[in-house]
C-alpha cells in the first residue's frame, strides 16, 4: 500500500485539495487515500491493457484520455458518502472476500455455551446477561451432567454470599451462616411467592441433571481449567457489480459549444455520467441504511408546532434533546457504541440549524445526498429519499459498522466512437 500511495502521490493531493474544499476544510483520512490508491491503481491498469494494442487512435490521444479518465476518478471517489456512512474495503480483483473477526466463548460455563460471541466485527457485542457476567468469575449456576459432580473445580466451601433470582428476574444478595459447612445449592422449584427454592448440600448429594449453583476457587493454582476466550475469522464472499451508462451527442453540438462557451461537450457529459454514478450508489447506500434502521420510534417525535408562549427559536433548540434520546437509544441497542453520524430528510435541516451544537457545511455544487455540517461532533447527511421529518442514526467507525462498500474500479470506460452521422458515443 506504501508504494501504491508512492505512485499515485500527485493524484492524491489533488484529491486531497477537493475533498478540503467539499468538507469544510477537513483533511481525507488516511483510509479514503488507500482505497483511492487502489482503485486508481485497478484502472490504471485497465486502461493500459485495454489500449495497449489499440490502431484506432493516436498514442498521445489514448495517454490524454487515460488522463482524463484518471482525473474523474481521483475527484468523485473521495467524495461518495458511502465513505462517511459505512466501512469502505477495495478489492484487488472483481471477486474477493471480506474477512473479519468474532471474539467468542471458548468454554462451556453455566449459562455461557462455547462458541457465544462476545464481540464481533460486524455484529457488535453479544449479549450481557447474568450468565456472561459471571463468565470469568467464580460463581456457576449450571446443570449437573453426572452425579456428584460439577463441572468447575476446586469448590470453594463456606459461600456467604450469592445472588437469588425470584421469578420476575429481580435479584438480591443471600447471605448464608459460614458456619455451616456446605459445597452446593440444589434448585427446588419455586414457592407461593414465585421465589426460587435452593437447598444447601454436599456435592455428594448432586445428581445428574439437578440444577445447582456454587462457587469454585479460582484464585489458588494449579487451576483444573479456566474460562476461555477465542478468535474466530469469517469471510462474507463478494463480487463487483456493474452499472453502465453511455453518453450520445452530436459533433456539430460540440463544436458549436467548443466555440461559443469553450466547453468540451464530450468531458462535460463525461462527468456529469460519473455524478450520476455517484448519485445513485450514495442513494442506494442511504436507503439501505434507512431500510437497517427499522420503523419510527414515536418517543423519539418532534412536533414542529410551536407553542404558546415561546419562540420558534427556543421551542427548535428543544429538538436536541430528541436527538440526545435517540444517541442513548443507539447506545442501548449496541450496548457499545454512541453514533458517528446522522442522516436527515431535508425538511429537517432547517430545525437542525437552531441547535447549539450545529455547525453548518459547505454546501455549494450539491447533487443528491450531502453532508449538510456536523452536530456536535456528528456527521450529518441529508437525503432527499427520506420520508419528511425522518432522521436516523448510526455507526461508522472503525470496524464497526453496518454494512461494508467494496469498489474495484471507479470508472471504466469504452473508447469514443464517431458515426457517420456525426454522432458521438462513449459508455462508461
Amino acid at each position: 500500500m506504501k508504494s501504491l500511495l508512492e505512485n499515485y502521490a500527485k493524484r492524491i493531493k489533488i484529491a486531497e485539495s477537493v475533498y478540503a474544499n467539499e468538507h469544510a476544510g477537513e483533511a481525507m483520512p488516511k483510509s479514503k487515500k488507500l482505497t483511492l490508491a487502489t482503485v486508481l491503481n485497478n484502472t490504471n491498469r485497465f486502461l493500459s491493457e485495454r489500449f495497449d494494442n489499440s490502431v484506432g487512435t493516436q498514442k498521445s490521444d489514448i495517454g490524454n484520455y487515460k488522463k482524463f479518465v484518471l482525473n474523474l476518478t481521483n475527484i468523485a471517489m473521495p467524495n461518495l458518502l458511502a465513505f462517511d456512512l459505512v466501512m469502505v474495503k477495495p478489492m484487488t480483483s472483481r471477486a474477493g472476500f471480506v474477512t473479519y473477526i468474532d471474539f467468542v466463548a471458548g468454554s462451556n460455563k453455566g449459562g455461557v455455551k462455547q462458541g457465544d460471541v462476545f464481540n464481533s466485527g460486524l455484529k457488535g457485542l453479544g449479549k450481557m446477561d447474568a450468565a456472561r457476567m459471571a463468565y470469568t468469575g467464580s460463581k456457576i449456576v449450571e446443570e449437573a451432567v453426572a452425579d456428584a459432580t460439577t463441572s468447575w473445580k476446586p469448590v470453594a466451601k463456606n459461600i456467604s454470599v450469592i445472588e437469588r433470582e425470584t421469578k420476575g428476574g429481580h435479584k438480591y444478595p443471600l447471605t448464608w451462616d459460614l458456619e455451616k459447612e456446605f459445597e452446593v445449592e440444589i434448585y427446588k422449584g419455586l414457592d407461593s411467592q414465585g421465589e426460587a427454592i435452593w437447598e444447601p448440600a454436599m456435592v455428594a448429594d448432586v445428581r445428574q441433571g439437578d440444577k445447582i449453583r456454587y462457587e469454585y476457587d479460582n484464585v489458588v493454582i494449579p487451576q483444573e481449567d479456566l474460562p476461555i476466550l477465542n478468535a474466530v475469522t469469517r469471510d462474507i464472499a463478494i463480487t463487483a457489480k456493474t452499472r453502465r451508462i453511455a453518453i450520445y451527442y452530436s459533433q456539430i453540438a460540440a463544436f458549436e459549444m467548443k466555440n461559443e462557451m469553450g466547453e468540451d461537450l464530450g468531458q462535460s457529459l463525461a462527468e456529469q455520467a460519473v455524478n450520476e454514478l455517484k448519485y445513485e450508489i450514495d442513494s442506494e447506500v442511504v436507503m439501505f441504511l434507512r431500510k437497517m434502521a427499522g420503523e419510527p420510534v414515536e418517543a423519539l417525535t418532534f412536533n414542529k408546532h410551536v407553542p404558546v408562549g415561546i419562540t420558534l427559536a427556543q421551542h427548535y433548540e428543544g429538538f436536541g434533546e430528541k436527538l440526545e434520546q435517540a444517541k442513548v437509544a443507539l447506545y442501548n441497542r449496541t450496548q457499545r457504541y454512541m453514533p458517528s453520524y446522522m442522516v436527515a430528510a431535508s425538511d429537517v435541516l432547517p430545525i437542525l440549524a437552531y441547535c447549539p451544537t450545529f455547525k453548518m457545511g459547505n454546501m455549494k455544487a450539491i447533487s443528491g445526498p450531502f453532508v449538510a455540517g456536523t452536530l456536535g461532533g456528528l456527521k450529518v447527511v441529508v437525503s432527499p429519499l427520506l420520508a419528511s421529518g425522518e432522521y436516523f442514526f448510526g455507526v461508522n467507525e472503525g470496524m464497526a459498522s453496518a454494512a461494508i462498500y467494496a469498489p474495484y474500479m471507479a470508472i471504466v470506460p469504452t473508447q469514443l466512437l464517431g458515426f457517420a452521422d456525426g454522432a458521438m458515443s462513449q459508455g462508461f
